[in-house]
């Protein structure tokens, strides 16, 4: 096992122990799901410098995304808990899940990382008309003020965008099907070569 899978598997048995005292089952995935995207960053080392800093830094990042921090927020969470549970120094906290934010280039409504009501408010869709508005409004929109035309367009805008959806949804069903495909048949042509190779030959003793 490298160094960075077992620095990641430690730390996230830190996140996971945290995450069973102070979040729920999403927002815990959602912490495991960076930390294990850490793993994989060239630009960061996750097996250098202890493994409290960067749990506390990743549960700090996914707090700071799904709005842990604001008081009305059901499952508030003070940052002073996060750097308590780790033995942590709020500075040295911020500033690695500062760069946690950088190297990852996380923003706002972050998809996988946060809630579906968090990404769809930051999710931003231009009507035909131009006027830009969050995804979460759309069926909010009152029909009634646009005239016929404006609600044709938009309705028709909507199922175009789904239409598109569904498409590329089915491109990639359909992509993984052949690759799957594709690899039994690479199986299933080696192993009869194996098997080829083991029988003996016409003038074999």
């Amino acid at each position: 096992m490298s160094e960075k899978k077992q620095a990641a598997k430690e730390i996230s048995a830190l996140i996971e122990s945290f995450g069973g005292e102070h979040l729920n089952d999403e927002l815990t995935g959602y912490a495991l799901k960076l930390c294990d995207t850490l793993s994989r960053k060239r630009k960061l080392n996750i097996a250098r410098g202890r493994k409290e800093i960067w749990a506390a830094a990743v549960i700090y990042q996914i707090a700071r995304l799904n709005f842990l921090f604001d008081k009305a927020n059901p499952l508030f969470l003070t940052a002073d808990t996060i750097y308590s549970f780790f033995g942590t120094k709020k500075t040295t906290t911020s500033n690695k899940a500062n760069l946690i934010e950088e190297a990852c280039a996380l923003g706002l409504g972050e998809p996988g990382l946060c809630t579906d009501e968090i990404v769809a408010a930051f999710s931003f869709l231009q009507l035909p008309n131009g006027l830009i508005v969050p995804e979460s409004m759309i069926d909010a929109i009152s029909f009634e003020v646009a005239d016929e035309e404006e609600a044709k367009e938009i309705e028709a805008f909507l199922a175009e965008k789904q239409r598109q959806e569904e498409a590329a949804l089915k491109a990639q069903r359909e992509g993984r099907a052949e690759i799957n495909r594709q690899t039994a048949e690479k199986e299933k042509r080696a192993k009869q070569e194996e098997e080829r190779s083991r029988q003996p030959g016409l003038f074999d003793d």
